[in-house]
């Protein structure tokens, strides 16, 4: 069980880098006088998936940490970081 919460930990930082860079990238787009619409488009649809896989993710991670004996504060600590992403995509 450590093995597979560590390693959707890693996973979960990885898809949380790939996020923050499209949205950056998206913001970053949007703030230009002409913004390119397609590639909004593009990464648009790539924040949605990786969205989706980060929150896939966390659900597996969560799971995960409900089966151990000291749950509460590790499933806090997890269910703050994915709100921030979660804010920062809405």
């Amino acid at each position: 069980m450590k093995m597979d919460l560590t390693l959707l930990k890693t996973q979960r930082i990885s898809f949380r880098s790939s996020f923050m860079v499209c949205s950056k990238n998206s913001e970053d787009e949007l703030i230009k006088e002409a913004p390119n619409v397609n590639q909004l488009s593009i990464w648009k649809a790539q924040i949605e998936d990786k969205f989706t896989r980060l929150e896939k993710c966390q659900a597996e991670i969560t799971d995960l940490i409900f089966k151990d004996k000291d749950a509460e504060k590790a499933y806090e600590e997890g269910f703050l970081s994915t709100e921030n992403y979660r804010d920062k995509f809405s």
